[in-house]
């Protein structure tokens, strides 16, 4: 994780958020595995009110470099504080379809992770 010089605004925030954000609904099946998830869509809802309320935002940077889909996560305060964190994963399925597909995968586990919300693995192979 890497962050701004300065995170004096940011942390308070940060956890006045969290503690306003709850789980997300599990609002999508997985039929490969007949089993429910939280969308990307699911976990952004959950965190966008709670962190409007707080000054904050989360933006999400895609990209793709030797068969490996990354994503930078950052949480951005309005004093310009940030923290930033950067995942990837490999990508079988080298076309439009399999790269966006893993990078969906990566945007709603690092948005869950990055936010505290608890995530069930339930559809982790979609993006393998």
């Amino acid at each position: 994780m890497l962050h701004s010089e300065s995170l004096a605004k940011l942390a308070p925030a940060l956890v006045k958020a969290n503690a306003e954000v709850q789980h997300a609904t599990k609002d999508s099946t997985n039929p490969h595995f007949r089993s429910t998830f939280a969308s990307l869509n699911a976990v952004l809802d959950t965190i966008k009110p709670a962190y409007a309320a707080h000054g904050l935002t989360l933006t999400q940077m895609p990209g793709f470099h030797d068969g490996i889909a990354t994503l930078g996560t950052m949480i951005l305060h309005e004093s310009g504080e940030w923290i930033y964190s950067e995942s990837g994963s490999p990508v079988t399925k080298k076309d439009p379809q399999g790269i966006g597909s893993a990078l969906t995968y990566l945007r709603r586990y690092s948005a869950a992770a990055i936010a505290g919300i608890g995530q069930e693995d339930d559809d982790g192979n979609d993006a393998s």
